[in-house]
Order: C-alpha cells, then sequence, then structure tokens
C-alpha cells in the first residue's frame, strides 16, 4: 500500500443525473459517501482489506448502514470477485478515481491544496465504463465527485493499525450509486482509466467485475 500519501483506486460526484424509471442509478453520489468509502477502504488490515482482495471473500468487511461499499483496486488493477450482498442495499463504488491523504509526521497543508492533489488526472478520464447485467450504464462523466470539505481518511481504523490522525485528506473521481438489486445473481462491471503525464497515476487503469449474489 502506497504511503505517500497519493492513492488511486475508482470512483464518482453527481451532477444531478436525470434517471429514467429502468435506470439503475439510484441517483448522484455525494462528497460524504465518497469519504465514508475510503475511510471503510482503509479500515481493515491487509489480509482482510476489500481493496486488496482478489476473490471477493473480503468483501462483507467493515460494511454498515444502508449503503454497501464495493472495491476496486489500488494502483492498476484487472480483478474478478464474488460478493454476497444482502437485499435491499444500495451500491455505491468509484470507476476510477484519486485520493490525498497526508503521510505520517509531514507538514500539515491546507484542505484546498490537499482538493487540487487528488483532482489530478480527472480532468483527463478516458473510457469510464459501467454495465450491469450486460446492459451499459451511460453518461458516465456526469458522475464526478470531489470533496467539498477535507476529512480524515484513516478514521476508522483499528488501534492495531497505529493510525495517525490523517487530516485533512479529500478525494476526486467517478462514483455510481446503484439502486438495490432484486435477489439473485447479478453482473457488474466499472472501471476507467487516465491519460495524464504524471507519476501520480497518469496513466491508471481500473477494469473491475463482480458477481453480486444478492440475498
Amino acid at each position: 500500500m502506497i504511503r505517500t500519501k497519493v492513492l488511486a483506486a475508482f470512483v464518482a460526484i453527481a451532477i444531478s443525473p436525470i434517471c429514467s424509471a429502468g435506470d439503475p442509478v439510484a441517483g448522484p453520489g455525494t462528497p460524504d459517501l465518497a469519504a465514508q468509502w475510503w475511510q471503510w477502504a482503509m479500515s481493515a488490515t491487509e489480509d482482510k482489506n476489500p481493496v486488496i482482495d482478489l476473490t471477493g471473500a473480503n468483501c462483507a468487511t467493515n460494511q454498515r448502514g444502508a449503503t454497501w461499499f464495493l472495491a476496486g483496486g489500488f494502483g492498476s488493477s484487472k480483478i474478478r470477485r464474488t460478493c454476497t450482498v444482502p437485499a435491499g442495499k444500495t451500491l455505491f463504488f468509484p470507476l476510477v478515481n484519486m485520493v490525498y491523504t497526508p503521510a505520517r509526521g509531514v507538514p500539515p497543508i491546507t484542505c484546498a491544496d490537499t482538493k487540487a492533489a487528488a483532482a489530478l488526472n480527472n480532468d483527463t478520464a478516458l473510457d469510464l465504463f459501467a454495465e450491469l447485467d450486460g446492459t451499459p450504464i451511460s453518461q458516465l462523466k456526469q458522475y464526478r465527485v470531489s470533496s467539498d470539505k477535507c476529512f480524515d481518511a484513516l478514521a476508522r481504523q483499528p488501534a492495531s493499525l497505529q493510525p495517525y490522525k490523517a487530516f485533512p485528506s479529500a478525494t476526486d473521481g467517478f462514483w455510481l450509486l446503484l439502486k438495490p438489486l432484486s435477489a439473485g445473481r447479478h453482473t457488474l462491471k466499472f472501471g476507467g482509466k487516465y491519460n495524464r503525464q504524471s507519476a501520480d497515476y497518469g496513466h491508471m487503469v481500473q477494469d473491475i467485475e463482480y458477481v453480486l449474489l444478492v440475498q
């Protein structure tokens, strides 16, 4: 896991999309949900972390509330997972995203500078895709989410990981919030890539597939 602290994975903030009756999208994601997603992603030890997990065995780790988080991967990732999801949960996940988290012991920077660092690469995002049960979800660039206020990305880490106060953290990227799925088996695919000359994940690619067993 990268400690510098620009981390990247997948994402969404939305610009008031209009959803049709058959659209699986529940509505715009929010900066609060994106912050909670990162706190969830950073809340587990490496052996239980759902972002590092390559099979989906850890997808239920530290889930709570009415929204179920799905993971991408840290850095460029092509991952196939199977995950059992409780019925009635909305699903929230990034297509591609960035997070900036200050490293332990470094001099503090402003929240504005943190948000600017998290925004790197997202203006040049390419090939965003999301597909549910073989049906593509369109107009994905409208689902960009960026932090409106900074947060502590390590707020949910257990004491065993010796967390520090990682404030100010911020995220920026493309996220989807889906309506609860019907009971049974579903296939969800999502991802995207960046096209920016940058050492900070400028050519990161996300290609994620889930078999979701809703019950």
